[in-house]
């Protein structure tokens, strides 16, 4: 958190299908547009390193780069946001597309989002979402 400000939350777990990808030291790419949730084209995966390290930290940090989740190898997946409310959001849908990322693997060959599309969909999400109480025209960005 001291080298990314813009985070006020960070949710870890071994979600089940985060994991195994990780434990593949698989990223995933743009196979569903909601991948934009994570600031860019792909989730990637760091490098592996024991938990509780600094290594670790380091590696989080370099996946991380532009993006607000990543899979960890051999270990997990971390979502950050700025509330905790969003991170958890995130970190659920951080599960769902390594779910259905899986399934797709196991069926066939999922077809790849282009990076131009995914920038598109970034840019719907900034006016995505429910409205605020009490401000009918304003919206709340997806994730800030």
């Amino acid at each position: 958190m001291r080298a990314r400000p813009e985070i006020g939350a960070i949710v870890h777990t071994h979600a089940t299908y985060c994991t195994a990808l990780a434990m593949c030291r698989m990223e995933i790419p743009a196979a569903h547009y909601m991948i934009a949730a994570s600031g860019g084209p792909t989730i990637r995966c760091g490098g592996y390193a024991t938990y509780g390290t600094k290594e670790l930290s380091e590696e989080a940090l370099r996946a991380l780069e532009g993006r607000t989740c990543c899979l960890l190898a051999n270990h997990g997946m971390i979502a950050t946001c700025p509330t905790l409310d969003k991170a958890k959001w995130l970190a659920v849908e951080l599960e769902t597309l390594a779910r259905q990322y899986a399934i797709a693997l196991s069926v066939g060959r999922p077809v790849i989002l282009d990076d131009a599309e995914i920038e598109h969909v970034k840019e719907r999400f900034k006016s995505y979402g429910p409205r605020p109480k009490g401000e009918p025209e304003a919206r709340e960005a997806v994730l800030e």
